[in-house]
């Protein structure tokens, strides 16, 4: 795939979550590459990250509401997981 065509996949699916005027993007991107590898297991993602449940659940909200992605469905998750192996 070209690489101006996997750019513009992945900007239209993170969105404001790869702007690099946003400071908490990096750990934001860390968390849900880390969440979906954990097949989206709270529990799993936090002990990964060394992180409080609550904080990967409030992480995920954040990356929810800048990308307008429900986490909780396939077709989004699959979205997200598309993204960033474009930006890989």
């Amino acid at each position: 795939m070209p690489a101006d065509v996997r750019t513009a996949y992945s900007r239209t699916v993170l969105g404001s979550l790869i702007d690099t005027g946003n400071t908490s993007a990096a750990p934001l991107l860390h968390t849900l590459r880390t969440f979906l590898a954990c097949d989206g297991s709270w529990a799993r993602t936090a002990e990964a990250l060394h992180l409080h449940v609550n904080t990967v659940h409030y992480r995920i909200q954040r990356i929810e509401h800048f990308t307008g992605r429900d986490l909780s469905r396939l077709a989004d998750r699959l979205d997200l997981w598309a993204a960033l192996l474009c930006r890989s």
